[in-house]
């Protein structure tokens, strides 16, 4: 993990919002709080309060901000490749928090859905972006194995591996989910759809 938070403009929402990432990823959910945010921030308790007012809205504001990074990475590395199969890989190896800031993103990740089963409004969030997530994935599924007649519960499978796959290497870090393992669990995920007929 790293020791400081990226620079951004001090009282910013962008700036506390790296503070709240920072913290949570480094700290864990135990020491995400205005007070730890500010002091990570920079900036006063109020302004953090002004942004992010409750805990819920840390963990909400430190996913935002995950789910942003992953989206202008995935942006990045879809550039220019046109292979279906190739472009399923990659949305699977982002999704699996198999990249460089795989670790902090599967913290974070974590903790906002461990909050998703005691907090409604973090519930419905969840329930909303991971029903967006499966449907990309099942049409990038559709677009990879045509012949594979894929449906919802195709992409809730993949899902589920991937998934598995974030939260592992959140806990655990290299120790038993190394990228390279990761890797080999999504390939043979991926080969029983490109087997069928």
């Amino acid at each position: 993990m790293t020791s400081s938070p990226p620079p951004t403009p001090l009282g910013t929402r962008a700036g506390i919002a790296a503070a709240v990432l920072h913290v949570l990823a480094d700290r864990g959910p135990d020491a995400l709080s205005v007070r730890n945010v500010a002091t990570a921030a920079g900036v006063s308790v109020g302004a953090v309060q002004h942004h992010f007012p409750t805990r819920a809205a840390l963990i909400t504001g430190a996913m935002d901000a995950v789910s942003a990074g992953f989206r202008e990475r995935l942006t990045a590395a879809l550039v220019g490749v046109d292979s279906a199969v190739r472009r399923l890989e990659i949305f699977c190896v982002e999704l699996a928090a198999l990249g460089d800031d795989g670790r902090r993103d599967a913290v974070v990740w974590t903790a906002f859905a461990s909050r998703a089963g005691t907090d409604p409004g973090i519930r419905r969030l969840h329930r909303e972006e991971w029903a967006r997530t499966e449907a990309g994935l099942q049409a990038l599924l559709a677009a990879a194995y045509p012949a594979a007649r894929i449906d919802a519960d195709d992409a809730a499978l993949v899902l589920a591996v991937l998934d598995g796959i974030a939260v592992a290497r959140g806990a655990e870090g290299d120790e038993r989910m190394s990228p390279a393992r990761g890797r080999l669990l999504i390939d043979a995920t991926l080969a029983r759809f490109a087997e069928r007929r």
